[in-house]
């Protein structure tokens, strides 16, 4: 009997074995950050609260808006903008200063959030909708898919999900601030950053965390293959697959704050605290780098021949590169550091911010100013367009603004 005694020990101690290690398993997730290397992947462990759906859920997420228009962040817009000097023609006060860049819906509605905890969705005339109050700073810019859910970090380390009433579908809980700018990727997943790179289903359901090396605060970028591009303040730009393996991972000397853009040919173009903007090629090898004045924080415009980029930088200029060699082409100093990324238009106009008060009108070919506007604050958050050439510009004043250009006759 000896024999079959030792068999059923071993059978039961392999099924014991099988339960701890099943999918779900809290055992999963017991690596602290700080023992994981970047390019750790938990898989297999839901966060957060489950929304109100079945688990079965499955909305077509298809992206309409987010930061920087789009999944590849390349920062212009389908629409013209104003091509004089606009006027204040709504208004919105939220309760303290506006980091986060404001958004446009399917429907029109405006979504903004404030370092008040308010995540807000106003009316083109500045009229409030709805108001949610999470329990931390709002920084991140929302993410909006074609059916109007709508996704948004907050510093109370959860996403949340809302409907276009403004009902919680559910939150997604990490350990750090949600501070990164969710983004829908081509297939409908949520990517989003924090203490990693996180992917998520529609319904609030884990697809997939992956830890990158330090905080991620930069919103991610994805090609139309499904491969993220992300930068962590490990100083590391991550390309990562979308099974979660790493596929290639480029150095800089600095935290990477702002979104990279992707090129046409699945290029990357981004800055570094470190003050350098970089392009590199599909597979992460270095084009080009060029040096400005201060740290890049901010993210990069593409113009739509895809011949020259522009960004911003904390010394307060705005440059504008020959996308292929990295020669410089043109700059523009302001009087304050530049946080926000500049906006191109469909006529080839760039708008954009500064913490010297004042909104530029850049003619992007010539580095014209065709105006510049005193909001009478500081402008961290890159701004939105929207149709009869008006911004949505918001402010460290807290002020939402819609402006609309004056037609003389």
């Amino acid at each position: 009997m000896r024999p079959m005694r030792s068999s059923v020990i071993y059978l039961i101690a392999c099924g014991m074995l099988w339960v701890s290690c099943r999918p779900g398993s809290s055992n999963v997730s017991s690596v602290a950050p700080g023992d994981q290397k970047p390019g750790f992947r938990d898989t297999n462990v839901a966060t957060g609260s489950a929304s109100d759906e079945p688990a079965g859920f499955a909305e077509p997420n298809v992206p309409f808006a987010m930061q920087g228009g789009g999944p590849r962040h390349l920062h212009r817009s389908p629409l013209p903008g104003p091509r004089h000097t606009p006027r204040v023609a709504g208004r919105f006060l939220c309760g303290a200063r506006v980091a986060a860049s404001p958004v446009i819906g399917p429907d029109g509605t405006v979504y903004v959030g404030s370092i008040d905890g308010t995540f807000n969705a106003i009316r083109l005339d500045g009229a409030l909708r709805w108001s949610y109050v999470c329990d931390g700073p709002i920084f991140a810019t929302a993410a909006i898919s074609q059916l109007g859910s709508v996704y948004v970090g907050c510093d109370d380390d959860t996403l949340l999900a809302f409907s276009t009433d403004g009902t919680l579908r559910f939150t997604y809980a990490m350990t750090q601030d949600v501070d990164a700018s969710p983004v829908i990727g081509p297939d409908g997943t949520v990517y989003v950053g924090g203490d990693g790179l996180h992917l998520i289903h529609p319904d609030g359901r884990r697809r997939m965390k992956v830890w990158l090396g330090g905080h991620v605060s930069a919103s991610p970028a994805v090609r139309p293959d499904g491969i993220a591009v992300v930068g962590s303040h490990d100083h590391r730009l991550y390309a990562v697959f979308p099974d979660g393996s790493v596929s290639w991972s480029f150095e800089t000397k600095g935290p990477i704050h702002g979104p990279a853009a992707i090129l046409d040919t699945n290029d990357v173009v981004f800055g570094s605290d470190d003050g350098y903007l970089y392009r590199l090629a599909a597979f992460g090898s270095l084009r080009w780098s060029r040096r400005t004045g201060g740290p890049i924080r901010a993210g990069v415009a593409v113009s739509v021949d895809g011949k020259s980029v522009y960004t911003g930088a904390m010394d307060g200029v705005i440059y504008a590169f020959d996308a292929a060699s990295g020669k410089e082409r043109w700059q523009v100093q302001t009087a304050g550091p530049i946080r926000a990324t500049p906006m191109l238009d469909s006529e080839g106009t760039l708008y954009v911010g500064s913490r010297d008060h004042h909104l530029y009108a850049i003619d992007s070919q010539t580095g014209e100013v065709l105006w510049r506007q005193d909001l009478g604050s500081e402008i961290d958050a890159t701004v939105a367009l929207a149709t009869k050439r008006r911004l949505i510009v918001a402010a460290d004043d807290g002020a939402v603004r819609i402006l609309r250009e004056v037609i003389t006759q």
